[in-house]
This record gives structure tokens, C-alpha cells and sequence, in this order.
């Protein structure tokens, strides 16, 4: 039986922010969205890249904007066009994965969402906090969506 009630049955979009690590990776949490039962083209991944020089090495992705914390200026105009078009967006749910730079974790709380989640990380700035051994991307969306299917 499916409980509406919970919050994960009220998500349809989700912004997953992570530290970039390689290409595969991100193939993996694309899977992993589809997983959970999430449309993989109203999901979007933030990856962190170290530099600018880094983000300009890599191609552009599908559903992924790339950014480099160099490039947050909370009193400037951001010049990158794929986080522009995010910070524009609705999102049902941000999930922050690892510890992330807390300039690009203070950009994703200024999107509109209902909730957010970090999964390991040591800034406990997000409405929900949860903490596990795997490291794996299915393991770690999976692992939201289970806590998220127990919240009413």
C-alpha cells in the first residue's frame, strides 16, 4: 500500500549536489535517480569541480551544471549560464552529498524547495541530516528516499 503521506511521494524533481569525482560517478547517480523512481530529466546534479580551469576541461552534460566555489559572488552577477538557469528553477528536494564547499551549499539554500537533505557531511545546515558507511550513489539516493518515505 502507498502511503501519500509521506514526503517522499510528494517529490518530483530533486537538485543532487555533490563534489565532482569523474564521469563514471556521474553516470552512476543518473542511475541511481532512475532507481528511486525519479524522472531523470527533472532532476539536476550540481557537480563541485576544484577550479575553473577544471570545469572547463569537462564537456557539457545533460541535466549537470558544473561550477567551481571561484565562481560564487553573492553580490555579483553569476556569469556561469548552467547555474543561472538552475537558480531559476523549483526543486522539491535538494539533496547535498559529502562536504561541500559552504559557498555552493549557502547558493543551493537560496533555491526555492520544500525540503533539503545532506547525507554525510559535518555542516548540519539542511533540514534533514543523515549519516552512512557506504559511499556508493545508489546506496546514498536510495538511502534518502527511504528515510524520506518514513517523514509524514
Amino acid at each position: 500500500m502507498i502511503d501519500l503521506n509521506n514526503i517522499w511521494n510528494q517529490i518530483g524533481n530533486a537538485l543532487i549536489v555533490i563534489n565532482y569525482e569523474s564521469l563514471d560517478e556521474l553516470k552512476k547517480y543518473r542511475e541511481a535517480i532512475k532507481d528511486v523512481g525519479l524522472n531523470v530529466h527533472e532532476c539536476f546534479i550540481l557537480a563541485v569541480v576544484s577550479n575553473k580551469r577544471e570545469k572547463k576541461m569537462l564537456m557539457e552534460q545533460r541535466s549537470v551544471a558544473f561550477i567551481a566555489p571561484g565562481e560564487v559572488h553573492f553580490y555579483r552577477r553569476m556569469k556561469n549560464e548552467q547555474v543561472r538557469e538552475l537558480l531559476r528553477r523549483r526543486f522539491d528536494l535538494i539533496v547535498t552529498i559529502g562536504d561541500v564547499s559552504k559557498k555552493i551549499v549557502k547558493l543551493a539554500n537560496r533555491l526555492n524547495h520544500k525540503i533539503s537533505v545532506e547525507i554525510n557531511c559535518t555542516n548540519f545546515t539542511q533540514d534533514v541530516n543523515l549519516t552512512t558507511d557506504a559511499t556508493s550513489p545508489s546506496h546514498l539516493i536510495n538511502f534518502a528516499k527511504q528515510t524520506l518515505e518514513k517523514i509524514k
